[in-house]
């Protein structure tokens, strides 16, 4: 597309193409990212406009790993990380130190920007490799190298805990969202559902947990709330068998979706019998 890419062109363009493919008449469902052009050009379109479930995922993660005290930690973890992977001293003392330990040979990992839970694998390998980190920390043949590397203290290694912790439903929701062997539209109500509540900041949280658990939950909160669009969700579960009983609805809310399902369904029967009639007679006058 060479304009620009402003909502009302995105529209037009979209427009454009449903023309072109002869479907400007059906029901179109535009299935994007949650970026704000997007959003204006569903409006304008007036289409059926379903959000990516894994970028708002994404969205909300991202809003808690830049709280600052998870940011100072991720920060801490990365430069470890990033020393072993330049140091090939380091990494060969820590593959002998995970076989002295009976540790998994793994290699560390370092977070990308652009991918939330790539902050998660990063800490949750750097807690499963901690014995043999600390060991190669000790050891003078890689401190020589690491002079401004210092190890975490106990504290922080308990908010390492803490963080993999609480944002583990959010990897397990990452990975449900990323399946390329079924259907995933029907899922997204019921998770989501799920995750609210997963997120709801507890009595019993440390003061980290509950900022993490707060920030994801506003951001997931905002998500799906045109009406239009939580009719979709809602319908795309009920068709399914994993989730037609909607235990995540109130019943107001079930008895709502099931007559609007059942009140769709009569409908494309009629046309679908008339269809059938119009055949029948055309076989019998010919």
């Amino acid at each position: 597309m060479d304009d620009s890419h402003t909502g009302a062109n995105m529209c037009e363009f979209l427009k454009a193409v449903a023309d072109e493919w002869g479907i400007e008449t059906h029901d179109l469902v535009l299935v994007t990212d949650n970026a704000s052009n997007m959003n204006v050009a569903a409006e304008l379109g007036n289409f059926l406009h379903i959000r990516c479930y894994a970028h708002t995922l994404n969205l909300a993660c991202q809003r808690a790993l830049k709280l600052p005290a998870v940011a100072r930690l991720l920060g801490r973890v990365r430069r470890i990380t990033t020393f072993f992977h330049r140091s090939t001293t380091a990494s060969h003392v820590l593959e002998q130190k995970q076989a002295l330990l009976e540790l998994p040979k793994h290699k560390l990992k370092t977070d990308a920007p652009t991918r939330w839970n790539s902050g998660f694998d990063m800490v949750d390998r750097f807690l499963e490799q901690q014995p043999a980190i600390w060991d190669c920390m000790g050891s003078l043949q890689v401190r020589k190298g690491a002079h401004d590397i210092c190890t975490l203290s106990e504290g922080d290694v308990s908010g390492a805990e803490h963080l993999v912790k609480t944002l583990k439903p959010m990897k397990l929701a990452t990975t449900t969202m990323s399946e390329e062997s079924m259907p995933t539209l029907s899922i997204i109500a019921p998770l989501h559902t799920q995750l609210l509540a997963d997120f709801t900041p507890a009595p019993e949280d440390d003061p980290m947990t509950r900022e993490i658990k707060h920030a994801i939950r506003e951001d997931l909160r905002k998500r799906y709330t045109s009406t239009k669009e939580r009719h979709t969700l809602h319908t795309a579960s009920c068709l399914d068998p994993r989730f037609k009983a909607l235990p995540f609805l109130s019943e107001d809310e079930k008895v709502e979706t099931y007559s609007r399902v059942t009140t769709e369904a009569a409908s494309s029967l009629e046309v679908f019998s008339l269809l059938i009639l119009i055949i029948l007679l055309f076989l019998e006058n010919d």
